[in-house]
This record gives structure tokens, sequence and C-alpha cells, in this order.
């Protein structure tokens, strides 16, 4: 095969490949939080883009050829200020701030669309473009910056989470490892490209099928409770989540567990928390079988609460981990709410799975030490059990 079919082939098989990996926590309802939205979001934008990349490799119109090439700058623009984002949240956690990162991106995107490219050569393989320096300058630097400053934080995830099971720093170092160094060099030859006037073979969109099969590879093989796992690991869950609670509907709690022997929330307090959720209870579901998700802060501390039909689970946690614990919370109460649907209408049936229930949440603690079955009316009580941490319930 001709280096011309090549190019006209493997483009497609890259926006398949993508496309898979995007879609496919979408088909298995794995895409809860902000961060695993813009995974999603990312591998089809990244799709999107090789599949533009093949229509422009294809077209033997200049005019045409220069408005293909603005959408897929424009997507892959828009893909890398995804890949920032997500980076940012995994390792540094959410700000008010991370919609400043709008202003460059949208500044790119207004350069592509206002004279980013002058003209288009038609060489052996196809069209070749002609960018104005000036504004192809401007457009790059935004883009080193996204792409540098996401390969720096994947960098430092990587060597924070050494003890992580290896199989698992595997994973990370394949399939984020790829993509970041195929980004990288993709930069990196076509500034210097542009910068020397050579036309050079676009392979990127090709090569781009690597990264795409390693993660398509994995995720075919990652049971539900696989990617659990991957996703508290990686985030680290356990160091970061100090108590979890489970509530009926009703407000009545039924689980309480805590890493250390006390609360971080003290028990007076407890009634603050169920009157917070109880809020949230009245207006977060949209659907009878929808699921809810809010956050807050008591002190120094977050509280994560996600409710769905008949169940309010929520975490208090310290750190980075909002997304993780989101998506755990809420597969939690999914789970539980499909396997124990008919005992969930009152709170003296719902009490019945306190102890499933609290063998489940006790996976977000790195050692419960405490868990407490409540009844209606009574606070928490101080019995421990130090040595214990299989997530039993005290009655």
């Amino acid at each position: 095969m001709s280096y011309h079919e090549t190019l006209r082939v493997l483009p497609l098989i890259s926006a398949a490949l993508w496309s898979l990996v995007g879609l496919w926590p979408l088909v298995r309802r794995e895409a809860r939080s902000p961060f695993e939205r813009a995974t999603v979001g990312f591998a089809l934008l990244m799709a999107a883009w090789a599949g533009l990349d093949w229509a422009f490799l294809g077209t033997s119109d200049g005019a045409l050829a220069i408005a293909i090439s603005n959408v897929r700058i424009s997507v892959i623009t828009c893909a890398t200020l995804v890949l920032l984002l997500g980076s940012k949240w995994l390792v540094l956690g959410h700000s008010r701030l991370d919609a400043l990162l709008l202003v460059p991106a949208a500044a790119s995107v207004a350069i592509v669309w206002t004279g980013l490219t002058s003209g288009v050569e038609f060489v052996w393989w196809g069209p070749s473009l002609v960018h104005d320096p000036l504004r192809y300058i401007l457009w790059a630097a935004q883009q080193v910056a996204f792409v540098g400053t996401s390969i720096a934080l994947g960098i430092a995830l990587y060597v924070e989470r050494q003890d992580a099971p290896g199989h698992l720093r595997w994973r990370m170092l394949w399939t984020g490892g790829s993509l970041l160094f195929l980004l990288s060099f993709w930069l990196a030859t076509n500034i210097y490209d542009n910068v020397t006037q050579t036309r050079g073979i676009p392979w990127f969109s090709s090569l781009l099928a690597i990264p795409a099969g390693i993660a398509f590879a994995y995720l075919v093989r990652m049971s539900p409770r696989d990617v659990s796992a991957m996703r508290r690991a990686v985030s680290a869950v356990e160091r970061n989540v100090h108590a979890v609670y489970l509530f009926h509907d009703s407000g009545e709690p039924l689980v309480a567990l805590a890493s250390g022997r006390t609360f971080p929330i003290e028990a007076e307090r407890l009634e603050g928390i169920l009157s917070a959720v109880g809020g949230f209870v009245e207006t977060s579901v949209e659907s009878e079988r929808g699921f809810g998700a809010t956050g807050m802060r008591f002190d120094e501390q977050g509280v994560i609460a996600v409710r769905g039909r008949h169940l309010i689970a929520a975490a208090i946690y310290d750190g980075t981990a909002y997304d993780a614990i989101r998506s755990e919370l809420i597969r939690i109460v999914q789970a539980l709410e499909e396997r124990h649907w008919a005992e969930l209408g009152t709170w003296e049936e719902a009490s019945r799975i306190a102890e499933a229930a609290a063998a489940e949440m006790s996976h977000l603690l790195e050692k419960p030490t405490r868990t407490v079955a409540q009844t209606p009316g009574r606070a928490p009580d101080d019995r421990t059990d130090p040595g214990d941490a299989s997530g039993r319930t005290v009655p």
C-alpha cells in the first residue's frame, strides 16, 4: 500500500478507535463526574479531529481544504483545553477560576478563523497549508502552554501515585504517556514544519490510533469493579475520605463510617448535615429513577452528597478527589437501589441492608474503624472498634 493510500485509511481507523473510547463509558454509564465527562469529551474530540483530517487529506478544492482545516484546528484547540481541565481536576482539583482557561482557548479559535491559514498548496499527498507567521505563533503558544501543563501534571500524578498497584501505574503510563508523548511530538514537528516551511507528511491523526487502541484494549477488559478500583487508586480516595454516611430519603440515617476513632463532624453537628442533605433531597432529582449530586463545604472540609430514589450517600473529604468520590457514591447508591429496590420503601425496611451498605461504603475509607447503624431520632454513640476494619455495622 502506498503512502497516499495509507494516509487515506489510517485516520478513519484512528477516528473509529477514539469514538469507541469515548462511547464505551457512556454505554456502561461510567461518565458520572466532570472529570469522567471530560475524558469522554476529549476522546470524541480526537475522533472528530481524525475524521476531519481524513476529509481534509482527500479534498482537491483549496477553499474547502481551508474550511475543513479551520474546523479541524478548532477541534484540536478545544481538545487540548479539555485535556488540561481534566488533568488539572485530577491532580489539583476544581476551582472557580477554571473557567478562565476558556479565554485563551477562545482567543486561539478566533485566531484560526481570522486568517491563520493564508493559502494552500497541493503536493503529492494532498493539500498543504500556508499559515500567517504571527497568527500561527500566537496559536501555537497557547497549544504549547496547554499541552506542556498537561504533561507536567501527568508526570506529577504518576510520581505521586507510586503506592498504586503496579498494573494501574502501567495503564497510566501506556495510555496517558503515549498520548501526551504523541501530542508533544505533533506540536514540535508542526512548529518546525511551519517555521522552516517544510511540507511534512501529516501522520499525526494516524498515529493517534496507538493510544486509542491501547486505551480501548484496557477498557473492554475492565469490569465495573476494576474501573472503580482504578478510579479510587488514581485519585487516592482512601487517603482523602474521612467519613461516609448513608441516609434514607426520609432523612433518617442508616450507616455512618469514619476512618478514625471519631467523626470529622461531631455528633451534635450531624443534624446540620442532615438539614443540608434534606434540602438537597427536595431539589435535586429530576426523574423518578434519576441520580443527583451536590457539593458543600463544612469548615475546611468538603461534603459530597448523592441521592437516588430512596437513598442518599454523603462523604466528608479533603484533597482533590471530588470526581472519584462523586462517581463512587453514585455507583454505590445505584447498585444498592437496583439490588434492594423492594426493601427501601420505609426506613425500617431499609435498615435491613445496613450491613451490606456499610461493607460497600467501607471501600472509600483507608481503615474504617467505626460504623454506626442509627435509629430514628438517635444521635451516633461513641462505641468504636479500632481493630475492626471490615465495615461491620455496630447495632
